[in-house]
């Protein structure tokens, strides 16, 4: 690559977009390897599906709204050199405070409050903390612990991944090097990919069966096992069912934090989810 004395490649699998972005993708074949599916296979699968194309040992992943400053490939470099670990890398994210206004609001206090953590505080639980948006993984792992196909919709692939690494004992290093956050939802949607998400993560905890380990990992299935255990997980549900509508239309408002509520809104659909009858 330019500038970089390393021997890298670029590699782009379009998911089978809709037209009007596959045109705009199709021109990356002038730098590198472009790859067009004839269907859409999903967050988990398609992230697999780079070791077929990828001849190199470090696979740098990014999400297609991530923004990089100065020096970020020389960062990731230095640090596969300096400490050439057979693990992850993990460089965080941070949003522009542009982002912010009504229409953006939630998913805006969402990313600085719970997911722009420097290093430090990243640290402090390695694995919880892992996320797909900005990371470098040896292929070795990828080989070894790849990330569950099973997972179809929306969200938290990179949660069961990242508990999959601390199973195996794969060594995870978070460094700050954040990419920044190009394209913030708006509420509507940012409410709605979250609702898939906790959907996602009910499948997660039924098909591992509820295991203590992956509980811990996540602080929405800590509240929710904490109020099992209370028994007042029906009286809870029942009163989300009644406040639903009146959450979701101050939720999309943009006006206020609403973390709280936020946070009550997504152990709803939880619970809806993980009733004895629910498919989810």
């Amino acid at each position: 690559m330019e500038g970089l004395n390393v021997p890298s490649e670029l590699i782009c699998i379009d998911d089978h977009s809709d037209e009007q972005y596959t045109v705009i993708n199709r021109e990356l074949s002038k730098w590198g390897r472009y790859v067009e599916l004839e269907e859409n296979i999903g967050r988990a699968r398609i992230r697999n599906l780079f070791l077929r194309y990828a001849q190199y040992d470090y696979l740098l992943f990014l999400d297609c709204d991530s923004i990089v400053g100065e020096g970020f490939l020389s960062k990731y470099i230095d640090a596969i050199q300096h400490e050439p670990i057979k693990g992850v890398f993990c460089g965080g994210r941070v949003y522009d405070s542009k982002s912010d206004d009504r229409e953006h609001h939630l998913r805006y206090v969402y990313g600085v409050r719970c997911e722009s953590h420097n290093a430090r505080q990243r640290c402090k639980h390695p694995y919880r903390s892992f996320m797909t948006n900005n990371f470098v993984v040896h292929r070795r792992v990828m080989e070894a612990i790849p990330f569950d196909e099973r997972i179809s919709r929306y969200g938290h692939e990179d949660t069961l991944f990242g508990y999959r690494l601390q199973q195996e004992g794969v060594p995870i290093r978070h460094m700050d090097n954040p990419v920044v956050n190009g394209d913030v939802e708006g509420n509507d949607e940012f409410l709605r990919k979250t609702t898939d998400g906790v959907k996602s993560l009910a499948e997660i905890y039924r098909w591992l069966g509820g295991e203590k380990e992956f509980v811990e990992q996540v602080s929405l299935l800590r509240f929710y096992s904490h109020i099992r255990r209370l028994r007042i997980d029906g009286a809870m549900l029942s009163v989300f069912k009644i406040l639903r509508p009146v959450m979701k239309k101050r939720l999309l408002s943009g006006r206020g934090e609403g973390m709280y509520l936020f946070a009550f809104y997504k152990l709803g659909v939880m619970l809806e989810c993980l009733q004895d009858d629910c498919p989810c």
